[in-house]
């Protein structure tokens, strides 16, 4: 028999008290309250109360969980949900509204006309403005066909089945849902990227695919590590990890506007794998593209129409452009790269991108290798090859000569590009044999490459450099570095180099041009003017013979330079034509001024130019002729040039003003530190009174004077074609001064200059 305690709350264990049994005794072994434990699920069973039912539990823990997962996707699940749950609602309709389905109906028009409006406004797709709308117009005609005809017959079940499910897809297939399905994706990827590369706080702006891979835009907040902390960091291996990439495949960049925001940029794709065809060579469809085809596209724009292109991002799908040309003047660009780094593919790009314009002139010097002078010779204006230093500098010769031509009949203008005064770029391969300390014309071409940097922006001279290292050793010159706005890097041997090229790669983003590209041909980084940059590939230019039957079937230019400029080039007309065209100016950009007051009947003032473009005096006897290129230009100038009042022909005269007086500055000779005595000054008079000067001397200065014109030239310049010690060329040439057969412009110094009589500038007599 159990034996149990007296006391209510039969079943239910007495509480125990520590170190005691059931009825106070110490427990010492096995007690009584052992031997009862295991029989009180059995009383438990036959004496205790009935369960209480569990469906209401039951109940609620499932609508909990179908709450719960309808608010894991609320778009798609609520609506459904709401669609399932408005059929029923159909009958109440049926109940109490029967006769008012107009009624009903009637709120159809204005419901979706208020959900196009508020959602197209917020979202702008007409998609999804279509779906919310005409769900929103379903309700109430659902609900005035429902007060009609029930909702229990198996028609309207039916129809309201599928327009139920057609909506719901409408909706659900609409491109803001997949949108926002999207960015919930990738805000997963990025909080468990965020949380093994240690950016926790950080908060996902936006995400964007890109041909390659994913961009995502991050707010670091303000407690958070800098971007360029990050970008000096780790980050981009920890995020590779992730992914399961190389660390070169992630790039992070700082946001110019914001420093709380970063671009974190993944390659997931191989943006190398397909070479970039070039379209002069290769067809849309994968054919090749006959030369003669090819040449059809010769001078059929003008280079101010659009810059060059080169090639193709391969991130974006945007065209790799390069301007040497536009409104402001010359761009002068800075090629660089190793060994195989791609150079002659970039400059052959650029040559036949030239060769599509009808105001370029191309002419490519290469004393290294004779890469371009060789693939191009056919369609090249000038060239010079291995081995061919003098011609390259009488090449530059005839350029120094260009410049200071069209300096002087620009008048500080800024050319307009034609095929009367074209464009002409310069393309120095290999620019250490010409420039480089080792180079045995460096002395000769150093000067009129700095020329061309600092004045061939506004006289249409562009000049394209390229070299192994941009190191002092091979320019010759900082002047590229300081005028030289657009910068090309090809494959370069190691980060140094790349210092060298771009020393600021790192703060603006620039990639590494030492490892970016891998092993592929044609990888360049381009950086514009204000550390703009794009990287990318090139198109392929890389067969000679396909380069070369292109250059024979372009042919030569059909532009040609300004023929009272060409006459006076040095050597330019031994190799070039003159065409028989009348001569004419360069077009500046100012506008020819209106007849004023105080011109003759052709629109001409006393100021009056000569044959070589240079302004005469307004009373100058030597008068210049058209057959020259001497005309004059019309307009109310006043002596001036332009129209005083005038404020644009004032702003456009003043362009390059400032260059012209650095120029000329730099031409003044210094005060000597210490005056002559007059004894000395009345010796060198007699030394001049007494020098005989050979009649073939007198010859060979009387011929350099007349080639000069009106231009004259300085004393320097005449003591190295006499090829005597300045002394000696100075006291020759102030003994002709002294006997009337020329005359001198100065007071005897280094930049005097000497003209025939007939050329004086101070001659003012009619």
């Amino acid at each position: 028999m159990i034996r149990r305690p007296a006391r209510p709350g039969f079943g239910r264990p007495q509480r125990r008290s520590p170190g005691r049994g059931r009825f106070g005794g110490r427990r010492r072994g096995y007690t009584d309250t052992e031997m009862f434990d295991p029989l009180y699920p059995a009383v438990m069973d036959q004496h205790a109360a009935p369960r209480r039912p569990v469906m209401g539990p039951v109940a609620r823990a499932a609508a909990r969980g179908y709450v719960r997962w309808v608010l894991a996707s609320p778009d798609t699940r609520g609506l459904g949900t709401g669609l399932a749950a408005l059929y029923p609602s159909g009958h109440l309709a049926y109940e109490y509204a029967a006769g008012d389905a107009l009624l009903l109906g009637a709120f159809a028009p204005p419901a979706a006309l208020a959900a196009w409006v508020a959602t197209y406004k917020t979202h702008g797709s007409p998609r999804y403005s279509g779906a919310i709308a005409a769900i929103a117009a379903g309700i109430p005609a659902w609900l005035a066909t429902a007060s009609a005809t029930g909702v229990t017959n198996l028609p309207t079940l039916l129809g309201y089945t599928l327009t139920a499910t057609t909506a719901w897809s409408a909706y659900t297939w609409s491109d803001v849902l997949k949108e926002r399905r999207r960015f919930a994706e990738a805000q997963a990827k990025w909080e468990t990227i965020a949380g093994l590369a240690g950016l926790e706080g950080s908060r996902l702006l936006r995400t964007e695919r890109t041909r390659t891979g994913v961009k995502f835009k991050i707010d670091l907040g303000v407690q958070g590590p800098s971007a360029s902390r990050l970008e000096r960091g780790d980050l981009a291996e920890q995020i590779a990890r992730c992914y399961g990439i190389g660390a070169d495949q992630v790039r992070i960049r700082t946001h110019r506007k914001n420093a709380r925001i970063a671009w974190i940029i993944i390659q997931l794709v191989d943006l190398w794998s397909n070479i970039v065809p070039h379209p002069a060579v290769v067809a849309g469809d994968g054919t090749p593209v006959p030369a003669a085809t090819a040449a059809a596209g010769k001078g059929q724009r003008s280079i101010l129409d659009g810059p060059y292109t080169l090639g193709t991002d391969p991130e974006t799908g945007d065209d790799l452009t390069l301007v040497v040309f536009d409104e402001g003047g010359a761009r002068h660009v800075d090629i660089v790269g190793s060994n195989g780094g791609g150079k002659s593919n970039t400059l052959s790009n650029i040559v036949q991108q030239g060769a599509e314009c009808r105001d370029v002139l191309t002419v490519a010097i290469d004393l290294g290798k004779g890469v371009i002078p060789t693939l191009w010779r056919e369609h090249l204006h000038d060239y010079a090859g291995v081995g061919e230093e003098d011609k390259a500098l009488e090449i530059f010769e005839w350029i120094d000569a260009l410049l200071d031509e069209r300096a002087i009949d620009l008048a500080g203008g800024t050319l307009v590009p034609s095929a009367a005064s074209p464009v002409v770029q310069v393309i120095v391969d290999e620019q250490d044999t010409a420039t480089g300390f080792h180079s045995a014309v460096a002395a000769d071409i150093k000067p009129v490459l700095d020329k061309i940097h600092k004045r061939g922006r506004s006289l249409g001279v562009v000049l394209i450099t390229a070299k192994q290292r941009d190191v002092v050793q091979h320019t010759g010159s900082k002047e590229g570095k300081a005028n030289a706005y657009t910068t090309i890097v090809g494959r370069v041997a190691n980060t140094k180099e790349m210092a060298k090229a771009l020393p600021d790669w790192e703060v603006t983003g620039c990639p590494d041009m030492s490892t970016y590209g891998g092993d592929a041909q044609g990888v360049i980084l381009l950086v514009r003017q204000g550390g703009a940059w794009q990287a990318g590939r090139t198109r392929a230019l890389y067969d000679p013979k396909t380069v070369q039957a292109l250059a024979a079937a372009y042919g030569p230019a059909d532009a040609h330079l300004e023929p009272h400029i060409a006459e006076s080039l040095p050597g330019y007309t031994d190799r070039h034509p003159i065409p028989a065209t009348t001569a004419q100016r360069p077009t500046r950009q100012q506008s020819d001024p209106p007849t004023g007051p105080g011109q003759d009947a052709e629109g001409r003032t006393g100021h009056r130019e000569t044959g070589h473009g240079r302004p005469a005096g307004p009373n100058r006897a030597s008068d210049a002729t058209a057959d020259t290129g001497g005309g004059r230009r019309g307009g109310g100038d006043q002596g001036w040039g332009f129209d005083p009042a005038d404020d644009a022909a004032v702003e456009e005269a003043v362009k390059g003003l400032v260059d012209r007086l650095d120029e000329f500055i730099a031409e003044t000779v210094q005060p000597p530190e210490h005056p002559t005595a007059l004894e000395e000054l009345n010796a060198a008079k007699r030394e001049l009174a007494e020098t005989t000067v050979p009649d073939s001397t007198t010859e060979s200065v009387l011929r350099c004077l007349r080639e000069r014109g009106a231009k004259g030239a300085r004393r320097d310049e005449l003591a190295k074609l006499l090829n005597k010690p300045m002394r000696t060329a100075s006291r020759i040439l102030g003994a002709l001064v002294e006997n009337g057969t020329i005359v001198r412009a100065g007071k005897g110094g280094p930049a005097s200059r000497y003209y025939l009589p007939e050329h004086d500038p101070e001659d003012h007599t009619e």
